[in-house]
């Protein structure tokens, strides 16, 4: 047993030599169990790091996590029993359509530790999986499989190892939802059989055959544990309302339960309750003011629609809830920072008192459990990515300029031909300046808050980023990482970009519920909404004039169309609709001669690079890389040069026991 000094953590690794979260040197310690009071139960993982010298976010693997585990406020006459872990998804978390972030709003009081190890077992291992769920008799596990630009479906007997294709490579896309009946026999899942087609529910049997249209304009379908009912959501974007429905087990009888809309949303599906009476679904809460977690567990009554919140806690970000069986606990993802890796909790129902399970620095999304409650399956999803620069405007012809041992959180150029980037390299995501070939690296933050997409002022005097801090934050920095600046705290801040003459900086933000495009001056003060439309993801043109960004196909539910704005503000000049499989990518840019705007479209797992003529003619790839592919661009400031980030995502079913 070891313990910091300095926050009191103890680790049960003894060939640990630094703390994980303050670096401090590890000293031996007392027994397990007389931690500091009120210390939260976190989990340690083994570290690869040589002796003296601190382990960062590369040297850390999952063989062996080992969890401080909190005993609930009664005593049990059977020690805690198993249970299971999942898949993370990339991304960043707009969980059904909206996202917004806050801080705790109060601490429960801790409850006594003891310790536990829960055991992980991979079920996948190629890294290519997004999505996975095990049956209810935890004998199969469904999973969605990417690979190049197709998706596709598969069963695989747990025991035997053996795999079976459901629904073939290309034969549907956008996967998610999934799930099993409660007998075994049929697999659930939401997807894409065509481009313009909306969310939609299909049918096809555990051991393969054809895929059926179960239920249209439907997500998240949710069975009762006695397979009589079933709950699924129906989200509309352009009366922005998110409603909770039941029917019966084969989609007939549908009756709506409760919609939420503008500032109130879901951000999970509805887990039934074993007695099936309730509801358990993860909500937000946009009216709660900025520094506060807006996101918590809340049950529906099956009987009138009521909802109620439950729980000790707030949470800056929550993913899926299942029930345990015994009906005495909820498990659920959530994240205490909102750009950071889900992990899962559990929770004890009545009483609300949480504690930790897991501690994963990759992460974790779906989620899972086998109804006698033994096993949770869920999905760790990471991605690995590192700055590619061309000595000319074609991308093909980019070379790698750094090492890709960590992620890569946006980049762009500064006036003199630098590069300024957001790397997780240290083990926090940080800002840091290089020279164009990848010299003369150097970190200039070092708070060990989460920082995305920075951006350089064309007259070299400040950086702007998006910070984590009170759940997204535009924040200034001098170009050489000096005197912070907050511009904003709107709720969502995000993508933050500065006008040429380096006046303004533009950003997208939540404003009444859904992302607008707001403004406010490099010096701070008033910020100004520039669209009363859904926009986000704003860019300054080259010449300062016109502003590009996404808006939302009320039809479609995608970010698929591209318009053009007067930099003031105001409808847009023009509206441009772009593949259907575009991925944001943090913003269109503009090419150096403004003529034309390159996107990230994804096809499957594969992202590549769009150019977009901005009198609406055809657009065109610019880009057929395979793994891996573009997640983000921008061009040199002088109009010679092009950088790029090439990025590969990973990810693998995770099976959890012993966590009871």
């Amino acid at each position: 047993m070891k313990r910091c000094p300095e926050c009191g953590r103890d680790y049960n690794d003894d060939s640990m030599s630094f703390c994980l979260d303050d670096g401090s040197e590890l000293l031996f310690g007392p027994a397990s169990g007389s931690g500091t009071v009120g210390e939260p139960a976190t989990a340690i993982l083994h570290s690869t790091a040589a002796p003296n010298e601190a382990p960062t976010r590369q040297q850390i693997n999952t063989t062996g996590e080992t969890v401080a585990a909190h005993t609930f406020g009664k005593q049990r006459s059977s020690a805690l029993r198993n249970g299971v872990i999942g898949i993370v998804l990339v991304a960043l978390l707009f969980a059904g359509g909206f996202f917004a972030f806050r801080y705790l709003r109060s601490e429960p009081p801790q409850i006594p530790r003891t310790a536990k190890t829960i055991n992980t077992q991979r079920l996948t291992g190629d890294g290519k999986v997004v999505d996975a769920e095990v049956s209810p008799d935890g004998k199969f596990l469904v999973y969605v499989r990417v690979e190049g630009d197709k998706d596709s479906l598969w069963i695989k007997q747990i025991q035997t190892g053996s795999t079976a294709n459901v629904v073939k490579p290309g034969e549907a896309s956008r996967f998610y939802g999934l799930a099993f009946s409660p007998d075994g026999n049929y697999v659930y899942f939401n997807a894409s059989m065509s481009s313009n087609e909306t969310q939609t529910i299909y049918r096809v049997p555990t051991l393969g055959g054809t895929p059926a249209k179960f239920l249209s304009n439907a997500g998240f379908v949710e069975f009762s544990s006695d397979g009589k009912q079933i709950s699924f959501r129906r989200f509309d974007l352009a009366s922005v309302a998110d409603t909770v429905l039941v029917a019966n087990a084969d989609g007939s009888n549908e009756r709506p339960l409760v919609t939420r809309s503008g500032k109130q949303f879901y951000t999970s599906s509805a887990a039934w309750s074993p007695d099936g009476k309730n509801l358990a679904v993860a909500i937000g809460d946009d009216d709660i003011g900025v520094g506060e977690n807006n996101m918590s567990l809340a049950l529906i009554s099956v009987a009138d629609g009521s909802l109620r919140e439950i729980g000790s806690r707030r949470w800056t970000a929550m993913g899926d809830v299942v029930w345990h069986p015994s009906g005495d606990s909820l498990i659920v993802v959530t994240g205490e920072n909102a750009f950071l890796s889900g992990q899962l909790w559990e929770m004890s129902y009545p009483s609300g008192e949480y504690r930790k399970l897991t501690n994963n620095l990759n992460g974790y999304g779906s989620l899972s459990i086998t109804a006698d409650g033994n096993t949770i399956v869920t999905g760790e999803r990471y991605s690995r990515s590192a700055v590619w620069v061309s000595p000319d405007l074609k991308p093909e012809n980019a070379k790698q300029i750094m090492p890709n041992t960590g992620d890569t959180w946006g980049f762009s150029w500064t006036a003199d031909g630098r590069i300024v980037y957001v790397s997780d390299q240290t083990g926090d995501a940080e800002v840091w300046t290089m020279d164009a070939d990848g010299t003369n690296a150097r970190q200039i933050t070092n708070d060990r808050v989460m920082k995305l997409v920075p951006y350089a002022s064309q007259d070299g005097r400040f950086i702007v980023y998006t910070s984590s801090k009170n759940g997204g934050e535009i924040v200034r920095i001098d170009i050489s990482g000096g005197n912070p600046v907050v511009l904003t705290k709107a709720i969502g801040a995000d993508n933050p970009h500065i006008s040429p003459d380096s006046k303004w900086v533009i950003y997208s933000a939540f404003v009444g519920g859904m992302p607008k495009v707001l403004r406010v001056s490099i010096d701070g003060g008033e910020e100004k909404v520039l669209t009363d439309y859904t926009a986000k993801e704003p860019r300054y043109s080259n010449d300062g004039s016109k502003i590009a960004c996404f808006l939302a196909n009320e039809k479609s539910s995608e970010w698929n169309r591209l318009a053009i704005i007067p930099a003031d503000g105001g409808a847009p000049i023009s509206v441009i609709e772009v593949p259907n499989t575009t991925s944001s990518g943090r913003g269109p840019v503009w090419t150096p001669d403004d003529k034309g705007i390159t996107l990230i479209v994804a096809s499957g797992e594969q992202q590549n690079l769009w150019l977009q003529p901005v009198d609406g003619g055809p657009g065109k790839s610019m880009t057929n890389f395979t793994t891996p592919g573009v997640s983000r661009r921008d061009y040199s400031r002088d109009g010679k040069r092009i950088a790029i980030v090439r990025a590969e995502g990973i990810g693998n079913a995770i099976m959890i026991t012993d966590f009871r």
